[in-house]
């Protein structure tokens, strides 16, 4: 079974075509990663998913009772404490304030941060706030996790560190993931997938380690990191 089908989608804002005909499927415990320049339609295709836009044509079907999602710039709210922002995640609840507490610091623990639970986001790294952004997406035990640029920021060591708590979340809870990235190290260590954008279109699908060795020109330009090739420099800056 399919978690999240994604059928013909397309969105434009204005007379810009952000997406165009976009198909993608996945499935329990898969990580998909979703690449290319920048403006070419990989977050609006996450928001989309998790029900924060909606498309113009086509259609998302959701398999799942519960997904979260880890954004860009982690999106702690400044006036509540790390514990009160991850308590948030579970307004659909029906547990206490309380409970919902100590559910929180039970998921600081699991990223090293439960001393820190009554520190205000302003008080943390960037680092920081980035995992206390993974303990609010799996405070509410989803099925599906979606990373808009999870190690966007930050140094590579940290890089890795986050790498390495998307694949424990999905060993750990069995959780299917989609990540939208940049980093060609998170591609080769998280995922089971790779979909490439340009221009709204999916230029190339397939395993990263086809992808490594493709022939696709989109591909052999992303990977190279190369000035010339058919995806335009004022597009990749």
């Amino acid at each position: 079974m399919n978690l999240i089908e994604v059928h013909n989608v397309s969105k434009a804002f204005d007379d810009l075509v952000v997406l165009d005909d976009v198909s993608l499927m996945v499935v329990p415990g898969e990580c998909v990663a979703i690449v290319g320049p920048s403006g070419v339609g990989k977050s609006t295709l996450l928001r989309i998913i998790a029900g924060l836009e909606t498309a113009d044509k086509g259609r998302i079907k959701i398999n799942a009772k519960r997904i979260s999602m880890v954004f860009q710039y982690s999106a702690l709210l400044n006036s509540y404490t790390v514990a009160e922002n991850i308590a948030l995640a579970l307004h659909e609840t029906n547990l206490s304030h309380k409970e919902k507490i100590e559910k929180a610091k039970e998921k600081l623990k699991l990223v090293g941060l439960e001393k820190y639970h009554d520190y205000l986001p302003d008080q943390l790294s960037g680092g920081q706030k980035k995992r206390v952004s993974f303990a609010r997406a799996i405070a509410s035990e989803p099925e599906v996790i979606l990373y808009d640029e999870p190690t966007s920021g930050l140094d590579p060591i940290l890089s890795t560190l986050i790498e390495d708590y998307i694949n424990q979340l999905a060993s750990q809870f069995k959780v299917a993931s989609i990540v939208v990235t940049h980093q060609i190290s998170t591609i080769k260590r998280t995922a089971q997938k790779v979909i490439m954008l340009y221009k709204g279109k999916i230029v190339w699908d397939g395993a990263p380690k086809e992808f490594f060795n493709s022939d696709n020109p989109y591909v052999k330009q992303f990977v190279s990191a190369e000035i010339k090739g058919p995806m335009p420099v004022a597009l990749v800056e």
